[in-house]
Order: structure tokens, then sequence, then C-alpha cells
């Protein structure tokens, strides 16, 4: 614990909030974001928030020790300047996280694991990537332009619409493996769930939301955690009874801060 957040639990003048047994968020930290200043530490009020090492001995970033005492005031979303921490209401997915994972630094992390698309597209692939603009393939791509489907979905989610076009790719236009690219740096993470369903209930109505069938934040799908996201979109592809069960699927982090790809999961190398 940071010597701010030491003095803060033993400021008498601090008074803890209560627990309250109902969650209805969570912070998500971004590892990659976050600059250890413990702004965040300081101002939980509830002392929920911890400075942990990450696998860099000198690095530490604030991690929700206890959620259970977590009230969602989003204080620690309020004072991050850096955009390092984002209220989530996938309160399961986050308690899962925060209570079977250690932090860790995505560029430490993954270092190892630097991948070149380009070299690596021997065979027509398809790509599923980000609508986002900082996420952009031409580069990484260069000639092996012609190997590759590149699908663009909001957050690279696997949608219906996105099993559709990847079964066409594959069964139809002969993709051997499908890649899936997330980025650090996608603005899409900072979406304001609640701010936008009140925008499309004053354009289309309550009803017609309802008709999606599922609580709106569901519907969306926000993900804030690249890596964790990225695994989840995997493991949906694999249970998908329309993806051959031997399709080659690798996914890719594209870190904007050093314009590199690394390598979560799948094939190192193809011949």
């Amino acid at each position: 614990m940071t010597d701010a957040a030491s003095l803060a639990s033993h400021d008498p003048v601090v008074k803890r909030l209560p627990v309250v047994k109902r969650q209805d968020s969570l912070p998500w930290m971004i590892p990659e974001y976050c600059e250890a200043c413990a702004d965040c530490v300081s101002a939980c009020p509830v002392f929920g928030l911890e400075m942990w090492e990450t696998e860099d001995s000198d690095y530490s970033i604030p991690w929700l020790a206890n959620p259970d005492v977590c009230i969602g005031c989003a204080k620690c979303e309020e004072v991050c300047t850096w955009g390092a921490i984002s209220m989530t209401s996938f309160v399961a997915g986050a308690r899962e996280r925060l209570f079977t994972k250690r932090p860790y630094r995505l560029s430490k992390e993954l270092a190892s694991r630097e991948y070149c698309l380009h070299s690596n597209v021997n065979e027509k692939v398809v790509v599923v990537a980000c609508i986002d603009c900082e996420l952009s393939l031409d580069g990484v791509l260069r000639e092996k332009r012609d190997n590759c489907y590149v699908l663009r979905n909001a957050g690279n989610m696997i949608s219906d619409c996105v099993i559709r076009s990847l079964v066409l790719a594959i069964d139809v236009l002969g993709a051997k493996e499908i890649i899936l690219i997330g980025h650090s740096k996608c603005e899409l993470r900072h979406t304001k769930t609640k701010e936008l369903r009140e925008v499309l209930a004053s354009r289309v109505g309550d009803k017609s939301l309802n008709v999606l069938g599922k609580p709106f934040n569901k519907w969306l799908q926000i993900a804030v955690d690249p890596v964790f996201h990225l695994k989840a979109q995997e493991e949906m592809l694999r249970k998908s009874e329309l993806i051959p069960g031997g399709i080659k699927i690798t996914g890719l982090i594209y870190d904007e801060y050093n314009e590199k790809l690394v390598r979560v999961f799948g094939p190192e190398s193809h011949p």
C-alpha cells in the first residue's frame, strides 16, 4: 500500500461508508494506462483499493483487494486523470478477475510475445478487429493484404453477423485461420452505458430498446480489459457449431504505445 493510502486509512477524519450488499458496478483497472500515482487509492472512501506489485517489481498499480467493500461510488474513476479506471456494470466478470488474477503490466507481460502479422500471413486468414481508427492494419500487413479478409466490429466483438461472415470466409473463400485483434487504447472502453441508453431512448423510446431481449449493457457488450476480452471471444468461437473445430485461432493485442502486435494465444508461427 502506498504512503498516501496508509495515511488515508489512519486518518480519523475520514469516515468509512457503509457496505452495501448489492453492487451495480465495480472499478475495472486498465494496467497499460496506469501511471501509479495512487490518487484513486487515496480517494476510495471504503479503503478498498491498494497498490499491488506487478511482474515488474519496480511497478505497482491499484487493485480492488476486497471487492466486497466496494460501494460503486466511482470516486476512483473520477480522480484518475489517465483513464486507467473504468466503472463496469459486468460485476460478475469483474469480481472473478479481481479474485483470481494478479494485476500485470501489459508491455511487461507480453514483451516476449511480439508477433509479426506480415510474416505469418502466408495463407488466407480472416481478421476480426475493432472499428476504432487507432487500429490500422495496412502498415502491419503491407503486401499481404490480398491474403487477409478483415471484419470490423465495435470492440472486435463476435456477434451473429460476424459468425456469418466467418463462415463465408472459411467455407467459401478458403480462410485457414481466424485472427482476433484487440488493442490497448480502445476509445470505446470509456463509453458511459447509462448515458448512451438515455440518448437512444430519447430517439426511439424505451419500448423499442426493450425488444433487444436483454439488459442494454449486456446487449452493448463494451469490453474493458483487452486480453480478458480476447480470450472470451475465442471461447465463444470454440463453442459455435458453425465454426470448424480444427480452425486455427490466434489472439493478438496491438499496443499503440510501441506500435507492435503481441500474441496472447494461438500458434507462435506458421510454416
